[in-house]
């Protein structure tokens, strides 16, 4: 059994789906479960309509415009607008209607999911066209906590309903299912964080003891920098699953950071392939790895950089270290970067309005905090002299560290 995923850029279109049924096709008699994201933006879409829809405001142009782009797609492909797919759009507005009433993060993991609900009503409608499909419902498996918009697996529950419930359809039939979403024990929609489809399909992988998980992008494979800023970027042929780990770690948009655990664990090969040239064999990433690492390049924008002060001039002990890192722990929140010194530590975090709201309202009390955003984050892996160079020169530099492998630096 194969896992296949899908990302919103290879399904944003009619052509995109096509395609996506063409390399289901090609794979003739084997056992695949697909995993597909939103089409498109839709994503970024729903989160606009969430903040719309709890503050109150007028969503109705929003909502029509994300109705007519999945419309325009269904008809394209079936002619039709699958009942199914109607079902999951009453669903949505009857949910922004009330939203107002919700926790903010509460509010997002209602909304949201419905992106991969839409997308892959439509495309299982289409792929039955041409192979015995089935679409299923990952929230009915994916079983998680209450983190709402990052929610951790529950693995023990989460395996015994893959086994029991999605395998058995899985040998029968080509099955497409939602990346990034699950529920938790009360039935509400969580959702895994952002570009978690890749996640999912590596649940399904090791929860069906997988012989390969395959991610389609638009890409040729893994490559050592974003292209769109630096042109000259090169293309990973294999990668060992510590490098990618490592990689994602530092912010790389390769995979998604939780997929790497899963999959090693049981030595599961993973591919990622371009799904415009499907006779590329792209980057294998498995267990061992004995090539010659180029430097990888790493940017992050829209990063905040706190800076936490004791309030009576003390220092900066390992008890007020311990005090601020429970805080950013019960937030769910991860550190890009940190330094500190005997009064003060400071730490790089991606800029949330809402979490940093709540870092101010949980720390206030024992530190006086400042805040400076937006900033840049660029990260080097495995540089060399030369690879300094590609850095953007008109910077202002805010932070940097250096290892013997690794370099980064915070800037304005």
């Amino acid at each position: 059994m194969q896992i296949f995923k899908f990302g919103g850029a290879s399904v944003k279109d009619a052509t995109g789906v096509k395609n996506l049924a063409e390399i289901v096709s090609s794979h003739g008699s084997q056992k695949l479960v697909i995993v597909v994201s939103a089409m498109g933006k839709v994503t970024n879409k729903l989160e606009e309509l969430v903040k719309q829809a709890h503050a109150g405001a007028d969503f109705s142009t929003a909502l029509a415009e994300l109705k007519e782009y999945h419309h325009q797609i269904a008809e394209e492909l079936l002619g039709e607008i699958p009942s199914n797919y109607l079902a999951f759009e009453k669903s949505l507005e009857e949910i922004l209607l009330k939203l107002s009433e919700c926790e903010p993060m509460l509010a997002y993991d209602k909304v949201v999911p419905h992106g991969e609900l839409m997308s892959t009503s439509i495309i299982a409608e289409y792929l039955n066209k041409t192979v015995k499909c089935q679409w299923f419902d990952a929230r009915s498996i994916i079983r998680t906590d209450q983190y709402f918009t990052e929610a951790n697996v529950d693995w023990v529950v989460t395996e015994k309903q893959v086994i029991n419930q999605l395998k058995p359809l899985a040998e029968e039939s080509v099955v497409v299912t939602q990346g990034f979403i699950g529920s938790d024990l009360e039935g509400n929609s969580t959702t895994l964080g952002r570009e978690g489809s890749d996640y999912t399909g590596a649940i399904l992988a090791y929860c069906l003891n997988a012989e390969c998980f395959t991610v389609w992008k638009d890409v040729p494979g893994i490559l050592n920098a974003d292209p769109r800023i630096l042109e000259e970027a090169e293309q990973y042929e294999k990668l060992s699953y510590r490098e990618v780990t490592e990689m994602t770690y530092y912010g790389a948009q390769v995979i998604h950071p939780k997929t790497l655990k899963p999959i090693a664990q049981k030595s599961i090969p993973l591919m990622v392939r371009s799904f415009q040239d499907k006779a590329k064999a792209g980057t294998t990433i498995a267990s061992d790895n004995t090539t010659k690492m180029i430097p990888c390049f790493v940017f992050k924008g829209n990063q905040l950089l706190v800076t936490a002060q004791v309030k009576d001039h003390s220092f900066m002990d390992e008890k007020k270290l311990g005090l601020i890192l429970q805080v950013l722990d019960l937030l769910n929140i991860k550190i890009n970067l940190m330094q500190n010194s005997a009064l003060t530590f400071s730490f790089c975090i991606d800029n949330k309005d809402f979490k940093s709201r709540r870092i101010k309202e949980l720390l206030n009390r024992d530190f006086i905090l400042s805040f400076e955003s937006p900033l840049n984050l660029a990260t080097i892996k495995n540089y060399t002299p030369d690879s300094f160079n590609k850095l953007p020169w008109n910077r202002t530099v805010i932070m940097e560290q250096k290892t013997s492998n690794n370099y980064q630096v915070l800037y304005r």
